[in-house]
């Protein structure tokens, strides 16, 4: 029996084998159209399978259709089977019919830099290289955007490879999600390291293939309705001569134009920009906020930092509308989801990127002009720190039991006055800046052992 009969077999196999009342069935399918943005609001897990089912019906035709499957609405083996299937783990959002490339964000400038902070083991070095560049021509071939790449310092888009863990957003193994990124101006790209990633030589997930797809989103595309394009969702395979689809360039060149017909010239010097060098640049805050991202903050201007380093800074009233530069301290809280933020003596407040009805407002309770805050977990409180006294804060209302001011040294001892920078990370554990240097406070309230370290190395990745 040849190749073909056999995959005919297999499906067939799975079609009339998978019931749509299978509860594991029924609970996978659940979970990854919720992960990937196909179920409305007023979905319930609360409802019967029954229901639940119904309310597929329309999630399920919707990614049957754009992943060219039979347009059934029903929980079958071959939509079980192409859920299965290695993919992008940016979410993809199809609410309409439109058969039509999304568009997420652009870049303000046609001339990128693009870093390779490390590489696959199972290719090394030259390889993942190779494959990493011509992932970048497929783009510069059909737009005018041009790419460099730089071995040091900082770069507008930044290729990585992370473990299981490493990464805001975890990879899961093995298959599944091969690899994510961030959209303008934030120019992460993560893969999955735990993949056998390959050039082509051998079997695993294609690296030149899944970079250019990742680098499509990097460059500002969402996921295309378009199962053959580079730019759909699931992984469709390797092939040698690979090309765009007609989807992917007409979204390029929606957001930056055509090929620029004319021979490249030297570009010209360009004006030396305002913003602030992440590895030298005075921090006037640090926040773990919105979207689980851990944000710096200096003058005028905002970045993210990571495991692999730090983004190119922009201005921060590109994501926080109204909100000044020159920040005294900004804080998320965990418990309610809010993001503050002050300046001066007042206090400005977020749901996401988006102002509170009534900020900014006066502060009360609290000194202007504080040098940092952060939230701390076993309290539930934020906490704000000006010279070498602290105040803690109940942001729900309730009066505080003792007088504030206190001194720090009766909070934490050893860390020093006036510093520049507070930030508590999903571990539980607070680190506090000043200079170049850094502490990191445990659950016990006490500086660990070996801090203070270097802010530019440790956390800016310089």
């Amino acid at each position: 029996m040849n190749r073909m009969c056999w995959l005919l077999v297999i499906l067939m196999s799975m079609m009339t084998t998978t019931s749509a009342g299978d509860p594991r069935a029924l609970r996978e399918a659940v979970a990854y159209l919720g992960k990937y943005g196909y179920l409305s609001p007023s979905f319930s897990l609360s409802q019967t399978p029954r229901q639940q089912l119904e309310m597929l019906r329309e999630p399920l035709r919707t990614f049957q259709r754009v992943t060219e499957l039979p347009i059934t609405g029903r929980l079958d083996g071959a939509t079980l089977a192409m859920m299965r299937q290695p993919r992008c783990g940016v979410q993809d959002p199809f609410n309409n019919r439109t058969l039509k490339y999304r568009l997420l964000g652009y870049w303000s400038k046609n001339r990128l830099t693009y870093r390779i902070l490390n590489y696959t083991p199972n290719m090394g070095l030259a390889k993942t290289r190779t494959a990493i560049q011509s992932a970048f021509r497929y783009w510069s071939e059909v737009s005018p955007l041009t790419f460099q790449e730089v071995t040091s310092g900082p770069a507008d888009i930044k290729v990585s490879f992370h473990r299981k863990d490493g990464c805001v957003l975890p990879f899961d193994g093995p298959g599944g999600v091969l690899a994510h990124a961030d959209t303008p101006e934030s120019g992460l790209v993560h893969f999955d390291v735990a993949e056998r990633w390959s050039d082509g030589t051998s079997p695993g997930p294609n690296l030149r293939i899944v970079a250019a797809h990742e680098i499509g989103h990097a460059l500002g595309l969402g996921h295309s309705q378009f199962h053959s394009a580079l730019m759909g969702p699931v992984y469709t395979g390797y092939k040698d001569d690979f090309k765009l689809h007609p989807d992917d360039i007409l979204g390029i060149q929606k957001l930056y134009g055509k090929p620029v017909s004319k021979p490249r010239v030297p570009p010209k010097p360009q004006p030396v920009s305002d913003a602030p060098n992440p590895c030298s640049a005075a921090l006037d805050a640090m926040m773990l906020g919105a979207r689980g991202k851990a944000y710096a903050f200096s003058g005028q201007y905002v970045w993210t930092v990571t495991n692999s380093g730090h983004t190119t800074p922009i201005p921060i009233s590109s994501l926080w509308r109204d909100l000044p530069g020159g920040l005294s301290a900004a804080v998320h809280s965990p418990r309610s989801g809010k993001s503050y933020f002050i300046k001066g003596g007042k206090i400005w407040r977020y749901t996401g990127f988006h102002l509170d009805k009534g900020f900014p407002s006066q502060l009360t309770g609290i000194p202007a002009n504080v040098d940092c805050a952060f939230y701390l977990d076993n309290i539930k409180r934020l906490v704000f720190i000006k010279g070498s006294e602290y105040w803690q804060w109940d942001e729900l209302g309730s009066a505080n039991q003792k007088p504030y001011p206190k001194a720090l040294s009766h909070l934490v001892k050893g860390l020093p006055s006036h510093p520049d920078a507070a930030i508590t990370w999903t571990s539980g554990y607070t680190y506090v800046f000043k200079g170049d240097k850094y502490w990191r406070i445990n659950n016990q309230l006490s500086i660990d052992k070996g801090y203070p370290q270097s802010k530019k190395e440790r956390w800016m990745k310089c």
